[in-house]
């Protein structure tokens, strides 16, 4: 017998093949996936380096993160990764006993995406440490973990794209874990093994909750904002949205967010890098979407943006696209009672 969650794992692998045939144009054109970051090597310290360390750190150009460990952060657009990254060399020059990088702290090694992450340095070992905590280190224990979940990358032991997905999805607040997870199977997770994981995990701790948020994921958002508003809509009740969908417009095809294509309403996710000039020139992106955006109210579309603001709490997002929905309902009656007066009084 096939279970739920059996199910819904084929479901999502049929949709990463989709991508991957190419069948799903616009995840290449909106991808937001990220590249691996390169965790930065500890700077030498000893006797001989000592003053030379003093005066990079004077100048700022190194970070102490450990009684002598020091890094120098590798040139980043986020600082808060930088310093992410500069914790976890910290924590990989004390750690003695053996490791393996895991939770949303291999899920950020790996380059994928996460919600509202504090930062921890989390660490699965297969021995029962005696401190579970320890300032940014989280220490996690198993029996034994299968060679098939370990791998490294650069030189530091991290678990598998697959078991890094589980595990976020049994520990982690529903819209991390969901957009973990999503994250995880665009960049190349096989759901046969997260399967795997899960069944062998049976009765644990969080695992209902992560067989729940490998049904909820869907691999064709293609940024995490659209992975939390598609997420709001469902757990606001609403109707399942499409995500990526398509609309005629006079200058083409828009690609909007997330939508509900029966009342023509569309929610867009916009960060701020739209219009920050990474992409060109920012007056002209501003003129695009004008344009865009007129396109589709031509084609009777209503549409709303959300920005990264509005979705740092995930309880008022989940009441912005709720009350968006609703007026997107009257709006689209108001449009078909208009339709019907047009259509009775040409029939007269």
């Amino acid at each position: 017998m096939t279970t739920p969650h059996a199910l819904a794992l084929r479901r999502i692998a049929v949709q990463i093949q989709s991508l991957t045939n190419g069948e799903a144009p616009h995840a290449r054109f909106y991808s937001a996936d990220n590249e691996p970051p390169r965790i930065p090597p500890a700077v030498r310290y000893d006797r001989s380096t000592r003053p030379m360390v003093a005066d990079a750190v004077a100048a700022e150009r190194v970070l102490r993160v450990r009684r002598g460990v020091y890094v120098e952060p590798s040139p980043m657009d986020r600082p808060f990764d930088a310093e992410f990254l500069a914790q976890v060399r910290g924590v990989v020059e004390a750690l003695s006993t053996e490791y393996w990088v895991s939770h949303t702290a291999a899920a950020r090694l790996h380059g994928l995406w996460t919600f509202r992450d504090p930062g921890k340095v989390h660490v699965t070992q297969e021995r029962n440490p005696c401190v579970k905590e320890e300032g940014r280190l989280e220490r996690h224990w198993t029996r034994a973990l299968p060679a098939r979940d370990k791998t490294v990358l650069g030189d530091v032991p991290v678990t598998t794209l697959e078991r890094t997905i589980v595990d976020v999805a049994c520990s982690a607040p529903l819209p991390c874990a969901v957009v973990t997870a999503t994250s995880g199977f665009r960049a190349g997770a096989v759901p046969a093994v997260v399967e795997r994981i899960l069944d062998e995990r049976a009765g644990g701790r969080g695992v209902v909750q992560a067989r729940r948020v490998m049904e909820l994921c869907d691999p064709d958002c293609a940024a995490p904002g659209e992975a939390l508003v598609r997420l709001a809509a469902i757990e606001g009740a609403l109707p399942l949205p499409q995500v990526q969908v398509p609309v005629a417009i006079p200058t083409g095809t828009a690609w909007l967010d997330v939508g509900w294509p029966v009342i023509k309403a569309g929610l867009e996710f916009d960060g701020a890098v739209k219009f920050s000039g990474a992409f060109g020139n920012p007056a002209a992106a501003r003129d695009h979407q004008a344009v865009r955006a007129a396109g589709l109210e031509q084609a009777g579309w209503s549409v709303e943006s959300v920005v990264w603001a509005e979705s740092l709490d995930f309880q008022a997002l989940q009441e912005q696209v709720q009350g968006f929905y609703r007026r997107a309902v009257a709006r689209s009656a108001r449009a078909e009672t208009r339709r019907r007066g047009v259509v009775v009084s040409a029939g007269t």
